[in-house]
């Protein structure tokens, strides 16, 4: 157990070990654009639950405004899809094996009231989610173009409703997180990246990222 300790203080410390090398750090800014599964954010516990119900209760009060218009003798379902996570994030290495910085993350999501008739949607629900976060990286392996690390972010998350003929039906708000079990980063100057963790970006990301 000690001797396993001692490894993992040496990893962070960043010495080079079993084959690593101390990276580059002429170019310590990072910019990268992510896309990521949409379905555990947006189900998860992530979604602070709050956000979800208060989201929930001002639908059904739109769609009870709403249903009226269906003719009688006919009845109405409501359907649903979403955009994937999209996050753009900013890190600044300011040491070997640590980065510092911050992600704003969004995904849209869209319900709309439809008609068994003829199956067309005359009313939408619209709502808008915006991760605002900041958080740190820790670099524990890196060897010629390829980097494996961790990262762990927090933040708020903003929710925002709206219909068709409402921009602003109403809001709410919750902190947010994203945990990065493990992520691979691949390439130079110009890199790819693959994260594999929970929170605002999803259980799986992928994404690409400058460095400067």
């Amino acid at each position: 157990m000690k001797r396993f300790l001692l490894f993992l203080v040496i990893c962070f410390l960043g010495i080079p070990i079993s084959g690593q090398n101390l990276p580059d750090l002429s170019n310590k800014h990072h910019i990268e654009f992510f896309v990521g599964e949409p379905l555990s954010t947006l189900w998860g516990v992530n979604l602070a639950y709050y956000g979800h119900t208060k989201g929930q209760s001002y639908f059904y009060e739109w769609a009870d405004s709403r249903r009226p218009f269906i003719d009688l003798g006919r009845s109405g379902y409501e359907d649903s899809w979403f955009t994937p996570s999209f996050s753009l994030g900013y890190y600044y290495q300011i040491l070997p094996w640590l980065e510092i910085g911050g992600e704003l993350s969004t995904l849209l999501t869209c319900t709309t009231e439809n008609n068994f008739s003829d199956h067309r949607a005359y009313a939408y629900f619209l709502t808008s989610n915006l991760h605002i976060s900041t958080g740190a990286r820790f670099v524990y392996y890196h060897k010629k173009i390829t980097d494996l690390y961790s990262g762990l972010a927090f933040g708020l998350s903003c929710r925002f409703y709206a219909t068709e003929t409402t921009p602003l039906l109403g809001s709410s708000f919750w902190l947010t997180w994203q945990v990065t079990a493990l992520g691979v980063r691949f390439g130079k100057q110009v890199y790819g990246n693959i994260e594999l963790g929970y929170g605002y970006k999803g259980l799986l990301s992928a994404g690409i990222g400058y460095r400067f």
